[in-house]
């Protein structure tokens, strides 16, 4: 038998070889894209993996974060502050799990050879789950203002239910003040002593916690007792008999009335200012997030 040269059967194994690849290379390209589809497939399911955990958490959220309620006695605020503080992990949580979703959808888009539709479908989940993390940040930062609100809360609620019966207490002897005015003298005192009390624990719980709500409601309460003082001075004069003076006072006490605000709602404006945008936004956002969904979940549906 006549042997095959040595040069030859190397030519042979490489030609084989490059064979062997060719057609290795051609079965990886024909059968990528459903290799890409099975990936995508499996990036999905872990994406809403994550979103159902997500949700899980934010159905133990005890409380409405943009639509705050709880001021109307003290045991109420103590409840709305625990589940406050319960709800920062519970939103942590959601948050973590909502943007590992984005990063699963997000690597699902970027396969290649996954057929356009499905591309444009995961996209769309991406954008989805990042509109959810805008959105979960958004609750985020109106927790953190609702803890600082409550933690101040029991004393705003104090403030405002005395401050309520102090002005009634203010307008009860206002009204005594030409028939008793030295009744309604000492009965003004009392109730600017009683203000300047609920200033100081006020501006002291402000000191300590740098809550700005604090500080307006004590200039308020300051503006309020420093009418009482006023309204004192025009009794003391109505008994003294001095006209002049009587007339002196009372126009003082009216260009003082009229700098006064009586019975503003401060923690109604904080509500407006500091939590209302968030809500707005947040609607925004959520409906942004319907859309995608309802568009994502047609392309779904249409090919598979």
């Amino acid at each position: 038998m006549t042997a095959i040269p040595t040069g030859h059967r190397l030519r042979a194994a490489t030609l084989l070889a490059g064979t062997v690849l060719v057609l290795l290379a051609a079965l990886a390209w024909f059968t990528l894209p459903w290799l890409q589809t099975r990936r995508a497939d499996l990036l999905l399911a872990d994406a809403n993996g994550h979103i159902e955990s997500a949700n899980r958490s934010l159905a133990e959220i005890d409380i409405d974060l943009l639509s705050p309620e709880g001021f109307t006695s003290l045991e109420e605020i103590d409840k709305a502050r625990e589940a406050v503080a319960a709800a920062g992990p519970r939103l942590e949580e959601s948050t973590a799990e909502v943007d590992k979703a984005e990063a699963a959808a997000e690597k699902g888009s970027g396969l290649l050879r996954l057929p356009d539709w499905y591309a444009d479908y995961l996209r769309k989940k991406q954008e989805v789950a990042k509109l959810r993390g805008r959105q979960l940040r958004l609750l985020e930062d109106a927790a953190g203002k609702l803890e600082e609100l409550y933690q101040a809360a029991p004393l705003m609620f104090q403030a405002m239910e005395e401050m309520d019966r102090l002005l009634g207490r203010f307008e009860s002897a206002m009204d005594t003040t030409q028939d008793d005015p030295v009744g309604a003298a000492a009965a003004l005192d009392e109730v600017s002593r009683s203000m300047r009390a609920i200033q100081q624990r006020l501006e002291d719980l402000y000191a300590r916690s740098g809550f700005i709500l604090l500080q307006h409601m004590a200039d308020n309460v300051r503006s309020n007792a420093e009418l009482a003082e006023q309204s004192k001075l025009l009794a003391d004069a109505v008994a003294g008999g001095d006209q002049s003076l009587v007339q002196q006072t009372a126009s003082d006490l009216e260009n003082h009335l009229m700098e006064t605000d009586i019975g503003i709602d401060y923690l109604q404006l904080w509500l407006d200012t500091e939590i209302k945008p968030l809500k707005s936004e947040y609607e925004v956002l959520r409906s942004r997030q319907q859309q995608l969904d309802q568009e994502a979940a047609e392309l779904f549906h249409e090919h598979r």
